[in-house]
Formats: structure tokens, sequence, C-alpha cells
């Protein structure tokens, strides 16, 4: 699955239809009772931003993959939606206002009805682009029901289908469900997709664990993460290169996109870096720590990674915000290339996972005067090995593609993501002069770093 921002992504023009919930499922969401289930940590904190987001500056996510090539059976896909919404829970769950104190409903299955509904024809591939970017931004966003958009493109002997998803619905490897499950049903396989979890079960659970377990100044995590942050000057991490964003002010998002292996090269650097006791992600951690070192950066580097949370079997195929953030700090002192470091930056690893098992939602109260926000983004780096994921084997038949929102940014963010075809790499930062310099620059030195022997 390719990883881009809209603006970098490429449609196929055609008739788009989308498919909607039909009125009388709207009216059960308008009378369902509430839920006595909170969102999830990180649904909370979604919703408490979202509240002072700009109109159609939301958060989404989305995912795109063409259906095989012929006409394409527009029943046979509301139909494919349809039983999907009714398989995921989560998609039949939204939130009522105010957004600090939300009261979560869910429409029943049974009620749980899409009818088709035409969009218009787009005779350029800008021109669907420039739809796509208006619907998801005013769809998908976490006080809406849905919060997400199901929608196709039909052109001449195919099609290709979107969904878009406000992040309180789902993570990228939900995205990565949808693709499989929606092709499979719409090829008739539905009755063949293995059980799943439902994420408002998981929301349950979560607040269950919370609410049983206090953390205190005292507790080695929550003292594990004062640390982190007085290592930040009392902060979130930030990019340690000049952007040219002081605090509290934020520009147009910038975004750099790019191959740094390929298939053959990536597969080569996670044997090279197995072999000196590290995986190809500490490989790539510490890349970024070496190539931040060369920048002026430093040997101490510290940042945010997102982990996974599906830890039990019943989430592997579920569809939800199944993530947690991690502190992590890369000390490369004396480290003079990849085999070098991958170990100290397994152990580094190893301990920022044993810090996220307390949310740093649950340990905040527990800093007192630690901490302070003074920007809005982190300092970030994800890694998503696509090829793990359910029906990574089609990915690249069926052109699919994991599409997010631009916005605006104070900070930088970097998403590295394997796939069958290679490593790559998607930063976003401040669109400012600096930042754009430097952010090339860093992932210039990056993938040096990668593809030295």
């Amino acid at each position: 699955m390719r990883v881009t921002t809209m603006d970098r992504y490429e449609p196929a023009p055609g008739r788009v239809v989308e498919f909607v919930p039909a009125p009388a499922t709207l009216r059960a969401a308008d009378g369902a009772p509430p839920v006595p289930v909170p969102p999830s940590v990180n649904q909370r904190f979604h919703l408490a931003a979202a509240e002072h987001a700009e109109e159609g500056a939301g958060h989404w996510l989305a995912c795109a993959f063409d259906l095989p090539d012929g006409p394409v059976d527009l029943t046979a896909l509301r139909i494919a939606f349809e039983g999907w919404g009714r398989r995921h829970e989560t998609l039949r769950s939204g939130f009522r206002a105010p957004a600090a104190d939300p009261g979560r409903f869910v429409v029943g299955a049974a009620a749980y009805r899409l009818v088709a509904r035409d969009a218009g024809t787009y005779p350029s591939g800008a021109d669907v682009r420039e739809w796509l970017t208006r619907r998801l931004g005013a769809a998908c966003r976490p006080l809406n029901w849905p919060s997400y958009l199901f929608a196709v493109v039909v052109r001449p002997g195919g099609a290709t289908v979107y969904c878009g998803f406000d992040h309180c619905n789902a993570d990228a490897y939900s995205l990565a469900v949808a693709v499989r499950e929606i092709r499979e049903s719409y090829a008739g396989a539905a009755g063949a997709l293995p059980a799943t979890g439902s994420f408002v079960d998981h929301c349950a659970e979560e607040a269950e664990r919370v609410s049983a377990r206090t953390v205190d100044a005292g507790d080695p995590r929550a003292r594990g993460w004062a640390a982190f942050f007085a290592g930040c000057d009392g902060t979130t991490p930030a990019f340690p290169l000049p952007l040219g964003v002081p605090p509290g002010a934020r520009a147009p998002q910038g975004t750099d996109s790019r191959r740094l292996l390929d298939a053959a090269g990536a597969d080569a650097f996670e044997a090279r870096c197995r072999a000196a006791g590290g995986s190809a992600f500490t490989g790539v951690l510490t890349a970024v720590a070496l190539a931040a070192r060369g920048l002026g950066g430093g040997d101490v580097l510290r940042l945010c990674t997102p982990l996974h949370t599906r830890y039990e079997e019943r989430w592997t195929h579920a569809v939800g915000w199944f993530t947690t953030i991690a502190p992590l700090t890369l000390d490369i002192t004396g480290v003079r290339g990849i085999e070098d470091g991958v170990r100290g930056a397994r152990e580094a690893f190893r301990a920022a996972r044993a810090l996220a098992e307390v949310p740093f939602a649950q340990v905040l109260p527990a800093l007192g005067g630690v901490f302070r926000r003074t920007r809005d983004d982190v300092f970030m780096v994800s890694y998503v090995d696509y090829r793990r994921l359910p029906g990574s084997e089609h990915h690249r038949a069926a052109r699919a593609h994991h599409i997010s929102s631009v916005t605006t940014a104070d900070d930088a963010q970097f998403w590295f993501s394997r796939t069958h075809e290679g490593l790559f790499l998607r930063s976003r930062f401040p669109a400012t002069p600096a930042a754009g310099a430097v952010v090339t620059g860093f992932a210039d030195a990056v993938g040096e770093t990668l593809a030295r022997p």
C-alpha cells in the first residue's frame, strides 16, 4: 500500500457515486439512546482538538483501491459496504456534542442501510481530487455521523473505491482491513471473512483498565515519562533542526514522499540489521538519529513513535483506532553506522514500549508542573510494515493507497512504510523555506545512511 497525501495523489476521472445512510438509518441514529462506553483515550484527545479546529481542517485518512477490471456492479458494491458497516461496530458508533464530554451512541446492525447517490461526472483527475478533498473534509469529522465517506469513481472498464475516515474510526491498519474485506465482499466472499471483535468493546475495556489503575508520581512509568519530558525542556519532543516556525504559530503543510530502497535493497538492509542484533525498524531509527546528528542535531534524539495495541487475536481484523504513543530516547554517542546502533535502538525501543503501557493521558495528572504544551504537533517517527497486514499480497494489483489529509503543521513528522515494492518515507512539515530545505536534506541523509554498506 502506497502512503501519500491528497495533494500528491493522482486519481482517474469518471462518474462518482457515494453510498450514504438511508433516511431511516439517519433517523435511527438521531434516536439512538446513549451507550455507557466513553471515548477511548485517543478519541477523547481527538474530540477535544476537533472542537477548536477550523471547518474542513480535519485530520482524516483514506484508502483507495481498484476493483477488478470490467463492468462495475453498483448494487453489489452497495451491499458490500452495507455488510461491512454492520460487521464493524465502530462505523455504526458516533458521538454527540459537546466534544468536552461526548456521549456515544450506536446504530443497530439491522437498522444500518445504505443508498447510492450520484455525485456527478468529473472529466479530469484534478476535478476528482478536488471533489474528494472537499467531501472528505466535510464528512470525516468526529461529531458527524457517519464520520466517514464511502464512494466509487466509475470509468470505462473499471472503478476505484474510496473509503475515508475521521481518525476516531480508523488507523493505518484499518485501511488494509478495508481494502481486503470490501474487495472480497464485492467478489461475493463476505461469508468467508474471519470473526472479529468490536472497537467499541475495546473502548469499554480500556476505560475499565484506566479506572482500575491509578498512576501517581512515584510510579516508575510516571517517572520515566517525566524524565522524557524533562529531556525535551518540559514539553513534547521537537524536531532537532530549525523549521522556521516559532512556538504558537502554524504554517501550511509541506509534504515530501519518496522511495528510499527498492524491494531488494530493503531486504538486504533488514538482513544487515538482523545480523547485527536488531530489526529493520531499529535500523530505521538508527538511520534517523545518524542523519539528524550529521546535520547538527546532536547525539541524543527524543521522539514519539506510535505502536499498535492489537495484542489479542480478536482485534486482528477489527476496524478502529488501536494505537498508543511511546516516548523514545535514542543515544548514538560513539555510533558510527547502522550496525553499531541497532542494538542500542532495540533497547531504547523496549524501554519506550514499557512506558507506553500507561497511556500519556493517564500519566499526565501525575506529572504536575513537569509538562507544558508549546506546539500542536509532536516530532514523530512511524514505521508500518504493510506486508504483514491482511490482504497485502493484493495491494499492488489493486493499486492500493493510504491517503492522508493536508492541513497545517508546526513540527516535522515522518512515516516509514515497508511494502512489497521497498521502503518508503513520507514527511510532513511546515511549508516554510527553512523547513523545506531542512526536511528534504534530512530525508536525503536518511536515504544515504540506509543505502550505505
